[in-house]
């Protein structure tokens, strides 16, 4: 019989229920905000400008989901180094890292989920909007839509995974130069409000 394998166990810090239910309210406001934002966007626009909202909502989404699957990929010893010679956006990219369960979760799950639903209802209202303009009801252009969509959004997040894998460090690290800069605005507006 051979060897007995031990494998290191990775420290993940534990979702508190807190946590837990603060992200579903969250999800459930974000939702319901976009849908409606969406929705009103979408009652007098052009059918042209209705599918490059689709469109936008598919590719953030795939975006998104990329960040998450980086951050999770990435490991944070090249960042040490980076937040030991003062670089901007590396002790950002630390934060991001040693949470990421919670991050991969808000941005693959959350955003992700949030924007593949507004997508199917602006599919749906696209494929409404067309009907209504023909004068007509069609099963084909509702399957196609609805394929089209779905093709889009599973062929990105798997060409967007190959990516955030094989760039994790660099799209972690402009991600935290993100979060560094709207750091530096927040504390600039707070210090102007006193």
């Amino acid at each position: 019989m051979g060897k007995k394998i031990k494998f290191k166990k990775v420290r993940v810090k534990k979702q508190e229920p807190k946590t837990l239910l603060a992200i579903i309210g969250v999800t459930f406001m974000i939702a319901m905000l976009f849908s409606y934002i969406f929705e009103v966007l979408l009652a007098d626009v052009p059918l042209l400008v209705a599918f490059l909202l689709l469109i936008t909502i598919i590719i953030i989404g795939i975006i998104f989901d990329g960040i998450g699957n980086a951050v999770v990929a990435v490991d944070e010893v090249t960042f040490h180094s980076m937040a030991a010679s003062k670089v901007k956006g590396a002790k950002e990219s630390i934060i991001l890292i040693r949470n990421a369960p919670m991050v991969a979760n808000l941005f693959n799950d959350v955003i992700g989920d949030i924007c593949g639903i507004i997508s199917g209802s602006t599919a749906t209202a696209i494929v409404l909007a067309i009907e209504e303009g023909f004068g007509m009801k069609s099963l084909f252009l509702s399957i196609a839509m609805s394929g089209f969509v779905a093709a889009l959004t599973v062929g990105g997040k798997a060409m967007g995974k190959s990516i955030a894998i094989a760039r994790a460090r660099y799209i972690v690290y402009y991600v935290g130069i993100i979060m560094y800069y709207t750091r530096q605005i927040v504390v600039k507006k707070k210090k102007i409000n006193r």
